[in-house]
């Protein structure tokens, strides 16, 4: 039978789901009613009871009665979850009390140890506070920290002592302040590392000689070894140094040539019940809060589709091109160019810091230990600003953005690496459509470039397009989509200015062109005019490109836009094709002064036989330049 709206087994679901997702005032609001009027069974009394002690520990509900009720329970229930509320609300009797039970277990034991130790550190009592957060790895009410397979070894004061293995425990962001200190320990570069897979990128790229362990991936049966928790080296790092705040930062600010400022934006932090509404700004009021004259990223972990539409819909707003939970690298290195990042409290404020990154911090109530007895995210890391999410006004924000507009305007601009060597750079030909990028794709492919499964010709080209099918359809017009642009890149178009970043690009074309059977022994290129509307990513995930622009008379072009089949569906009016011309040529215009390797091929020129461009291109890939090849190219079956 399914139960009724207001039958209290109903409620207490939906407030149990309310309160485990971090919906603490909502679940509050569900049984208030049941809390002026308690209903009769002990099992709904004792449901209730929990509930409503659980929301008093986030500072939601009627704390006194809750202080009350917690004093007035028997300990035989609850002792974790109560001793860490008594604890917070400063209720010693009820705590010592709780922790008297001559029933209470070893592991509630460590629970209330680590309770205390936390308690200890937000009260920036540190040489007190370490030792008894120590015992997180036996506590109840914290997330497991020691796999199965490997056994705890407290972590001795002698580095020379401690063991080969080191746990990466707790969220993404704790990792990234606990790597920060063991790496300036300066002594476990080698040390085997066991955490969640998606930790394995970080392990590679900031500890590189280092091995790193999936937690799926360790052994079952067997001996287990010895390990240390991450984040025991934070409180040796203090005892040695006297200091909390992360000793090294990890990566360095960058600045495109030619791109505007953009600010990374987070609204909501933190996952289950840390994802209460102290860590959480709507999306709709946050944008409220920000100027009008600058460009944002989003960097929200969970964003929704109603989100991700309110910001596409958001002419400042972007949204990045690759999914940001599955590679942390990658989302470091989506900041790293960043003029800046306002957030609340996430994993995107150590990413920021570590990678000396302005940072607008949101502080919410219930601080981190991380921050500080003053709730300052400055005690960890030098490059943040914080602000009290109540002190939270649009002129904080906006001041702050122009503080760091000039900052931005003063970083070194990212220098062009030198070329490397062949074929690892490939060859991009575009322009305008209708401008002959086939016929001066067909002359390199006639020379060996590498071009994978091609479109085919067609009446309107009969030679065929010189175009990777796979590429295109699968790489290129789905950009064009998720950006919110015509996937034919016609009748709407991407910004000309900045795009949102895709880190994963350059690897999906590496397995595509994998998949195709390129094995690496010749240069390869890509050829399609919509190349031209996605030139920035391109050139972030292929900065040693050469880049063909194919030119052709103006005239020429509209001709035979109007003419052509596929075009012409749009207008057959060359007033339509002016404005659309304009719009790629000033997107080449734009790659020409950006400092990428480019070539110019006048399609015009090189139809009647002048090849002295493109022998440059052909030279410039590496291949041999063939008089004899290139006329043959040039003739039409």
């Amino acid at each position: 039978m399914t139960p009724k709206a207001d039958d209290p087994a109903a409620i207490f679901d939906r407030a149990t789901e309310a309160f485990n997702k971090g919906q603490v005032s909502d679940c509050h609001a569900l049984i208030a009613p049941l809390i002026a009027n308690p209903p009769p069974g002990a099992r709904d009394r004792s449901r209730l009871a929990y509930l409503q002690l659980g929301c008093a520990l986030y500072h939601t509900g009627d704390l006194a009665a809750a202080r009350r009720l917690n004093a007035s329970l028997a300990t035989t229930h609850w002792r974790p979850m109560r001793y860490r509320l008594a604890l917070r609300q400063r209720d010693p009797a009820t705590a010592k009390r709780l922790r008297s039970d001559p029933e209470v277990t070893d592991q509630e034991r460590d629970d209330f140890r680590t309770t205390a130790g936390l308690h200890m550190l937000w009260a920036n009592r540190y040489r007190t506070g370490f030792p008894l957060y120590a015992a997180r790895h036996n506590a109840i009410l914290f997330p497991r920290t020691v796999p199965k397979a490997l056994a705890h070894a407290p972590l001795p004061e002698d580095p020379a002592e401690d063991c080969g293995t080191i746990i990466l425990e707790q969220g993404l962001g704790d990792v990234l302040f606990h790597l920060a200190h063991i790496r300036a320990e300066g002594r476990h570069e080698t040390a085997r590392f066991v955490g969640l897979r998606k930790y394995g990128p970080i392990i590679r790229r900031y500890f590189p000689q280092a091995r790193f362990t999936a937690h799926d991936d360790l052994p079952r049966d067997g001996a287990r070894p010895r390990a240390h928790l991450a984040a025991d080296f934070v409180g040796r790092g203090y005892r040695r140094t006297g200091q909390i705040a992360a000793p090294v930062t990890f990566d360095t600010p960058l600045r495109r040539e030619g791109e505007p400022p953009v600010w990374g934006i987070c609204w909501r932090g933190g996952s289950g019940q840390n994802r209460r509404e102290e860590r959480h700004i709507p999306l709709q009021m946050f944008l409220d809060l920000l100027p009008r004259d600058a460009r944002f990223l989003a960097l929200q972990f969970d964003m929704s589709e109603a989100e991700r539409q309110l910001l596409l819909a958001d002419g400042r707003c972007m949204v990045p091109l690759a999914d940001i939970t599955r590679n942390p690298v990658h989302t470091i290195d989506m900041i790293r160019p960043l003029a800046g990042v306002i957030s609340v409290d996430s994993a995107n404020w150590h990413m920021a810091g570590l990678s000396q990154v302005p940072l607008l911090a949101i502080m919410n109530r219930t601080a981190h230990w991380f921050w500080g007895a003053e709730a300052r995210a400055e005690s960890a890391y030098a490059s943040a600003s914080t602000v009290p999410k109540d002190d939270l006004t649009a002129d904080v924000v906006g001041g702050w953005i122009d503080r760091t507009r000039k900052a931005f305007a003063d970083r070194p601009a990212l220098a062009r690496p030198a070329p490397g060597p062949q074929p690892q750079q490939p060859v991009f030909v575009l322009g305008l459509p209708r401008s002959a990028t086939s016929m001066t794709m067909r002359v390199l492919h006639d020379h060996g470039l590498w071009l994978g499964d091609t479109v085919p010709g067609n009446a309107e080209n009969p030679q065929g397009y010189f175009e990777s099918r796979a590429l295109r359809d699968g790489i290129v017009k789905p950009l064009l989509r998720d950006l919110g642009a015509d996937p034919l890149g016609v009748r709407s178009l991407p910004a000309w200015d900045v795009l949102p970043p895709d880190p994963t690009l350059r690897g999906r074309i590496t397995r595509q062109l994998r998949t195709e059977g390129y094995d690496g022994s010749q240069p390869w290129g890509f050829k399609d005019p919509k190349l031209t509307l996605l030139w920035r990513l391109f050139d972030q995930a292929f900065p040693n490109a050469i880049w063909v622009i194919v030119t052709r008379d103006r005239a020429r072009v509209i001709d035979s836009l109007c003419r052509t089949s596929f075009m012409a569906r749009h207008s057959t009016s060359a007033d339509y094709w002016v404005p659309f011309c304009n719009a790629y040529d000033h997107r080449l215009s734009q790659l020409r002064r950006s400092g990428a390797r480019v070539f110019e091929v006048d399609s015009d020129a090189l139809s009647d036989g002048g090849f002295g461009q493109i022998r440059k291109v052909i030279e410039a890939t590496g291949l041999t330049y063939d008089a004899k090849t290139a006329r043959a190219a040039l003739v039409r079956p």
